[in-house]
């Protein structure tokens, strides 16, 4: 075995190793899901869907009963996925170039995306379970 300065190099490997995990863990945990929705507009849809493995995104309006039954939901699959999926909330009135790029015509919609990629598209306030259903899926 090799030594530098009285160190063997296999001493070396596991410092290097862990060095190299610990950095992983850093940036996994910069790129990390919030463990709550994160607002989306036009202007930051695609950096956010690039920006990460598996995005779901919530289309909404203020007036829509609906979308209120889903939003506590969404908050919670936040939480339950933090660090592995990120939920996004956009607001279609304020919003509508996203809306008319996938074709939707009523609200709640959801988008769900894997590496930018739109994987599945569902309409109406599904029970919590459906929507897990269709997360497990796609991560």
């Amino acid at each position: 075995m090799r030594t530098v300065n009285g160190v063997e190099m296999d001493e070396f490997e596991e410092i290097r190793k862990r060095k190299m995990k610990e950095l992983e863990q850093k940036y996994l945990k910069n790129r990390s899901a919030p463990g709550k929705p994160v607002e989306i507009t036009d202007e930051t849809f695609d950096r956010v869907i690039k920006a990460h493995p598996v995005v779901v995104v919530d289309l909404w309006a203020p007036w829509c009963p609906p979308c209120r039954m889903i939003a506590p939901v969404v908050e919670e699959l936040a939480k339950e996925y933090s660090g592995r999926v990120v939920f996004g909330k956009m607001n279609v009135d304020e919003n509508r170039d996203t809306s008319a790029r996938y074709g939707v015509m009523s609200i709640p919609t959801l988008l769900f995306f894997k590496n930018g990629e739109l994987m599945d598209q569902i309409t109406g306030a599904l029970s919590k379970q459906a929507l897990e259903e269709r997360i497990r899926k796609i991560i």
